[in-house]
């Protein structure tokens, strides 16, 4: 879950939703928070004891009812945890009925990964989050609307400066970079004057519905043998 929750800060105006208890949401928010110095944003479906048996859809309803009021993102990305993968939650289904029950909505995406802790690791669960996103937002395009000038770049997990250097390198070839995610600035920004809800930068939505007219797609992954490569 924190390599995914990781990889939604790199989205812009998203906020991570984590679909469990208030302990791991907290947890995963601590360790990004004490390691990059940042106020790490993001939300939790607060499972109690009645969630736990009778599942948590309620929960996450009412959490995304709270998050489109109080934030108004332009996407929320829901990552699961080992409490809600245990007891068989039906995530998909659930953002699905909460789609159709506010049909009538202009509501901004809603993607999902599922991520128990007990399965996998950090980084495997931040591809994952990557993988999902594309394949929840990339909108399917014909060849011939491809742009030649432009390409996707999904660096992996690196640090903030990292991805800085990558936009540079592809600047100076002249091309311009769907960078995703991009959270150079969500994670490494300047002091702010006013407090934000939900830190500036990030690679935007109508960016990553676009990435299928990209002439090329670039994928770096460290520590994944060829046949094993999660994208």
């Amino acid at each position: 879950p924190i390599g995914a929750m990781y990889a939604a800060l790199g989205l812009h105006r998203c906020l991570p939703h984590s679909h469990g208890s208030q302990g791991c949401c907290a947890y995963h928010r601590s360790a990004l928070t004490r390691h990059y110095k940042e106020p790490i944003m993001a939300a939790t479906s607060s499972f109690t004891e009645g969630a736990s048996v009778f599942g948590g859809q309620s929960n996450l309803v009412s959490a995304i009812d709270t998050i489109f009021t109080v934030y108004n993102p332009d996407i929320i990305a829901v990552h699961t945890t080992c409490l809600s993968e245990t007891i068989g939650d039906d995530v998909p289904m659930f953002i699905s009925e909460y789609r159709r029950a506010h049909a009538r909505a202009s509501l901004p995406p809603i993607v999902h990964v599922s991520t128990p802790s007990y399965q996998g690791t950090h980084m495997q669960g931040f591809h994952k989050a990557v993988r999902a996103t594309v394949a929840g937002l990339a909108e399917e395009k014909q060849k011939t609307a491809m742009d030649p000038g432009r390409i996707n770049l999904f660096p992996g997990m690196v640090s903030p400066a990292d991805l800085r250097h990558l936009k540079e390198i592809v600047g100076h070839f002249g091309l311009e970079a769907m960078l995703l995610p991009d959270y150079s600035m969500t994670l490494d920004g300047s002091l702010w004057e006013s407090y934000q809800r939900i830190p500036t930068g990030g690679t935007a939505v109508e960016n990553i519905a676009a990435s299928s007219t990209a002439a090329a797609s670039i994928e770096m992954n460290r520590g994944f043998p060829p046949d094993s490569c999660p994208m």
